[in-house]
């Protein structure tokens, strides 16, 4: 196996495994939000927050290591939007760029604050509310996530 078929391959299951995150996601959070016992909210909390970690940080770490490596040793380039071709993989650089942003400047604090309130027990509105906030930011993610997901799958569809 080549060493492109390897990197190909790592990119995809990482975007597989990323992807693959959702539906967890998606009834974990739908728990969260009919569960009125803050024992068993607390719980389902920590375990959506764990699925998210380590489905985000394979994810996220095997597309960029992948993707940089790809694009350095295959002279895709990074963001050269003046250029003649590969304007999807310029749009999924920017859109991965403001994915990292959003992990770094919002989810992870709101993470913090959260397991930070389920380690001392205060299920007060701060925690309510940085729950709504942490499932809003997920929500953005996500479509970034699925958007960047779609413009590899359809890249051959696009004539632009």
């Amino acid at each position: 196996m080549s060493i492109y078929s390897l990197l190909i391959v790592i990119h995809i299951v990482s975007a597989t495994i990323w992807v693959g995150s959702f539906p967890a996601d998606f009834i974990l959070r739908k728990a969260i939000k009919t569960t009125d016992d803050f024992s068993q909210k607390s719980l389902l909390v920590k375990v959506w927050m764990r699925v998210l970690n380590l489905s985000g940080i394979v994810g996220l770490t095997g597309i960029l290591s992948s993707g940089v490596l790809l694009s350095i040793t295959y002279g895709y380039g990074f963001l050269d939007f003046t250029s003649s071709g590969n304007h999807w993989l310029y749009t999924k650089q920017l859109l991965t760029i403001a994915i990292i942003y959003i992990l770094v400047k919002a989810l992870i604090p709101t993470a913090k604050k959260i397991s930070l309130a389920i380690n001392v027990g205060d299920y007060g509105d701060n925690f309510t509310e940085n729950i709504k906030k942490l499932d809003n930011i997920v929500n953005i993610q996500n479509i970034l996530v699925l958007i960047n997901f779609l413009l590899a799958i359809l890249r051959k569809f696009m004539s632009f």
